[in-house]
């Protein structure tokens, strides 16, 4: 492909992506269930396309893209994270909650995935774990999986946890607002007697003016250099680190020539950021911008993810990702809503509500489900939320390992997924079981 049709293909998928944020502007029900515009849009150009009315032709070089570009959103899963040992002490009981959920996903994940692999002998090796990417993760740590998988030459994933994406964020919200409301009723709630509506803004439409927020500040004189291509040149440079490391690893042994490129992304992330904080350099870094680069990778990301999808591949396995997603969802929601009863000292029902929408949805949909039964951001769901995706953002790594892992069997990763289900369960038992305190 050269630069003249690439540039061709991003003005036309932008003007999908266009097209689908105001489609959802004017459909609202699609803005109460988190469904994005780069989501829209990619569904807009798949049907528009060869596999739908065949307007158009959907560029072969879309199917690459999220394989290329995941890599550089999974740096910032790492980049600027930083522990403050207070803040860490005193939620470390919110932990016990989205943990065990991710293990049971896991493991559940894979071994209900290959049972229906023997009904369904077509699809394809090792997909069971979508579901932890797709329904803990949401369509980014999704896309990364499939695009490890891709390298691995299994091919199907990436339809698998697209779908399985998007009908996990249908799910948080839908089912999410059945507990909240069931949760108010019984008196769980801590701040409010109902159920809070929020403002139209919240969903959809230009921001009020007194809403707006910074996305970024710049660090130096725009003589020196444009803020955004600096960012941009810290989030490049961080997996190009990354890369080079692995080239290094690579060379000393073959193993290393297997994995899957998005661990380039997480070990150049962690390494670069180590790197700024030991030469004092983050006077020069925004990380506000960081994430929003990354963010509109992502949104590349999940638009030509969908705008690929195999259509064919889709009808033929609706049952199956049916049953899947059932029963995975359907261990979910009573697993989370046990774990912070039992190990949330404080505010179980919101921590709850908080852990429930990021494990079947993303954190977008648990923050807009918190946000109904605690307006005022009174409670430390939030907090503890973000708390939790630091410490434990050495879950990244499995993106790339369990693809590899998967490839020889599912006892390996079903095994890992059963260990951090029990020990997590263990450590909330041990630790917070707020049963035993009450008692003492």
């Amino acid at each position: 492909m050269t630069i003249r049709q690439l540039l061709n293909m991003m003005c036309e998928l932008s003007m999908f992506m266009l097209l689908g944020f105001f489609v959802r502007e004017f459909i609202k029900p699609l803005q109460k269930l988190f469904l994005s515009s780069s989501l829209i849009g990619g569904v807009l150009m798949l049907i528009a396309g060869q596999q739908g009315l065949g307007l158009l032709t959907v560029p072969k070089a879309l199917n690459s893209l999220p394989g290329v570009l995941i890599d550089l959103v999974v740096v910032s899963l790492i980049f600027g994270v930083s522990f403050n040992k207070k803040n860490i002490h005193s939620y470390l009981d919110y932990v016990c909650l989205p943990m065990p959920t991710y293990g049971m996903q896991m493991c559940v994940g894979v071994l209900l995935g290959a049972f229906l692999k023997k009904i369904w002998p077509g699809l394809p090796t090792g997909w069971g774990v979508m579901g932890v990417f797709s329904f803990s993760g949401g369509h980014g740590t999704a896309a990364a999986a499939a695009a490890s998988f891709d390298k691995l030459g299994i091919e199907g994933n990436m339809a698998v946890g697209m779908v399985l994406s998007t009908v996990g964020l249908i799910v948080a919200m839908v089912v999410g607002m059945v507990i909240v409301n069931y949760g108010v009723r019984k008196g769980w709630a801590s701040y409010v007697k109902e159920p809070q509506s929020q403002p139209d803004y919240f969903y959809g439409g230009a921001l009020p003016a007194e809403e707006r927020k910074l996305t970024g500040t710049t660090v130096t004189t725009g003589i020196s250099i444009n803020h955004l291509a600096f960012q941009c040149a810290w989030l490049l440079a961080a997996l190009f680190i990354g890369r080079q490391i692995f080239s290094v690893l690579n060379m000393l042994t073959p193993a290393f020539k297997v994995l899957p490129s998005v661990l380039h992304g997480i070990v150049g992330g962690a390494v670069a950021w180590k790197l700024i904080e030991v030469f004092h350099l983050e006077k020069f870094v925004d990380l506000k911008t960081i994430k929003m680069l990354s963010g509109f990778f992502l949104e590349l990301v999940i638009f030509s993810a969908m705008a690929t999808l195999n259509l064919k591949f889709i009808s033929n396995y609706a049952l199956a990702l049916t049953i899947y997603s059932v029963v995975l969802i359907a261990l979910t929601v009573p697993l989370v809503m046990f774990c912070a009863r039992r190990f949330a000292k404080e505010e179980w029902f919101e921590k709850g509500v908080m852990a429930f929408g990021a494990a079947a949805g993303n954190t977008s949909t648990g923050l807009a489900l918190v946000r109904a039964i605690d307006p005022p951001s009174q409670s430390h769901a939030g907090d503890s939320h973000s708390i939790y995706g630091a410490l434990m953002g050495w879950k990244g790594a499995f993106v790339g390992l369990t693809p590899l892992w998967l490839t020889s069997g599912v006892a390996l990763t079903a095994g890992v997924g059963a260990a951090i289900f029990i020990i997590f369960l263990v450590i909330g038992f041990v630790f917070f079981d707020t049963k035993r305190t009450l008692k003492s």
